[in-house]
């Protein structure tokens, strides 16, 4: 088992990519800690990993909220002993014209997006250090490296989460604490389907014709946990400061 002995983690855990991340890390020997805003979709994948065999605990945390976010990390060192892993997953989107955005609907983006990967990293980094080291994944997103029509908000949500990454790997370099960003593109979960929508009322057009032009098929979740696993193991040791892109080379053109 790649992460035996290893204790998790995992924000936005209640459904498509954080769940698939969290019951991927728990079947490789970690003992993880599931949060969510949506304390019923949590409890259901702590629920899952259990009747796998694993070990998780459910932690209820608003991310944008920083006393939310400290006690999420101090509970989960207390649950599991310590903490040598963090997956700041939580987010949300906003497919909408750049001129429709309101003031209130940007910055609730940008404090679910970006705060909560701030106070993710502010909390979980001494605590992993205080454990001995490991690393943090902040899940980002290509739409964070290009550009897409109605997702101007997310672009600058993910691009700012890319540069944070990238910022914290140069800050903590020797500290025995790893710092990478992981950046699907278009994911086949609820929060891409609303994607897929929207994109299709909103220009005519069958979302086939940006998938066939960026990334040929929309991404697994579980491929997304796959590389996720990747770059908090030991495999990734001298990963670092890296913003890993899922798109069959989409954005290499």
């Amino acid at each position: 088992m790649r992460l035996q002995g290893r204790n998790a983690l995992v924000t936005g855990a209640g459904a498509g990519i954080g769940k698939a991340v969290a019951q991927r890390f728990a079947f490789e020997g970690a003992r993880v800690v599931v949060s969510d805003i949506q304390a019923a979709a949590g409890e259901a994948v702590v629920e899952s990993i259990g009747s796998a065999g694993g070990v998780a605990h459910f932690i209820h945390a608003d991310v944008s909220r920083e006393s939310d976010v400290q006690h999420l990390v101090g509970a989960a060192v207390q649950m599991l002993g310590g903490l040598h892993i963090a997956v700041n997953n939580a987010g949300i989107e906003l497919v909408k014209p750049m001129v429709e955005l309101t003031e209130a609907e940007w910055d609730r983006i940008m404090a679910v997006n970006v705060k909560g990967v701030f106070f993710g990293c502010k909390y979980a980094a001494p605590a992993i250090e205080a454990s001995g080291g490991g690393t943090i994944l902040n899940m980002a997103s290509a739409a964070g490296l290009i550009g897409q029509g109605l997702l101007s908000a997310y672009c600058a949500t993910k691009g700012a989460v890319i540069a944070f990454t990238r910022a914290l790997a140069q800050e903590y370099r020797g500290r025995g604490l790893r710092f990478n960003a992981l950046c699907p593109m278009l994911v086949d979960t609820e929060l891409g389907d609303r994607f897929v929508e929207s994109y299709e009322y909103t220009y005519g057009v069958p979302i086939s014709e940006l998938l066939h032009a960026r990334q040929g098929r929309m991404i697994t979740a579980d491929e997304v946990a796959s590389n996720a696993l990747f770059l908090v193991s030991d495999e990734s040791s001298f990963v670092n400061g890296h913003a890993l892109v899922l798109d069959d080379g989409g954005i290499s053109g």
